[in-house]
């Protein structure tokens, strides 16, 4: 099957919620605002440039809504996903036709190009599982931060926008292989026992003692962003306080990012995870020989 004959939901702008059928290709490799995209790409002002963007054509790549977009109205899976790779989660990053280069080795990458902007990346990815599509980008996600990279957890929405955009020289992958990852989350009883419950009286002292000893001896308990994730939402639990700490944690990992880092604990304290508290981070010292006797 051709991906590019993939039908999408197609709007006039962020303030149309009714949008038309159309294929994937002929959103993409529409060049019939190019000007207007140049234009936006040289306009200094943020305020000017989004409301600029809001005006564009914009699409739901993953699938078709009818009769208005909402998750309950999704009509048809297209069967793809499109992520995005910005500035802003990755400072680090400014060559991004370097970068798009690069990830053209990918073969579950269909379509690569710069963003709206210019200052960044989207892709198009064909997945095995659309049925699975938030469990699929969750991987999508742990894959990509192997590779030191942050995708746009916004991305996850399946009603997402994508702006009409334009790059005189995308990747193109008419044969993109599916996407096959999968998060699954590990069951509870195995990653934090139930019988381990955290029964200090001087909480903040003692998750002070344990990173004091994390960073003395250089102890990654995060190495996997699954843990990483974990770690961050039991000290997200102490509030602000807890900030200078996770950075304390997440600095033994040598795909630290302090901007990156800053970002997760701000997603966290928003969220406020119910199902990890103080004990979990406790519970992963412990694995890693860490106490909190000093």
């Amino acid at each position: 099957m051709d991906i590019f004959q993939t039908h999408i939901s197609v709007y006039n702008g962020v303030t149309d919620n009714t949008g038309t059928r159309m294929p994937l290709g002929t959103f993409l490799f529409c060049k019939e605002y190019k000007d207007d995209i140049l234009r936006l790409r040289a306009v200094f002002d943020k305020e000017k440039r989004n409301a600029l963007k809001r005006s564009l054509p914009q699409a739901t790549i993953s699938g078709v809504f009818s009769p208005t977009r909402a998750k309950n109205n999704l009509s048809q899976h297209s069967g793809l996903i499109c992520v995005d790779i910005d500035a802003k989660d990755n400072p680090d990053i400014w060559d991004w036709e370097t970068l798009k280069q690069d990830l053209s080795v990918l073969p579950q990458i269909a379509y690569c190009a710069l963003s709206v902007s210019g200052k960044g990346l989207f892709m198009v990815i064909p997945l095995r599982y659309p049925e699975k599509h938030l469990q699929q980008f969750r991987q999508l996600q742990i894959d990509f931060r192997k590779m030191g990279i942050m995708i746009d957890s916004a991305c996850s929405d399946i009603t997402r926008l994508r702006c009409l955009s334009y790059d005189e020289h995308p990747i193109i992958n008419e044969n993109a292989t599916l996407y096959e990852g999968v998060y699954v989350e590990k069951p509870k009883h195995k990653s934090f026992p139930t019988c381990f419950i955290y029964e200090g009286e001087n909480t903040s002292a003692e998750v002070a003692v344990c990173c004091r000893k994390i960073q003395q001896c250089g102890i990654d308990i995060s190495a996997s962003y699954d843990d990483w994730l974990k770690v961050g939402c039991a000290l997200a639990t102490l509030g602000e306080s807890g900030r200078s700490l996770f950075h304390i944690c997440s600095r033994q990992n040598a795909k630290y990012n302090a901007a990156k880092t800053d970002k997760m604990f701000n997603d966290l304290l928003r969220r406020n995870y119910q199902q990890v508290n103080i004990s979990t981070f406790f519970w992963m010292c412990k694995q890693h020989g860490i106490t909190t006797k000093e």
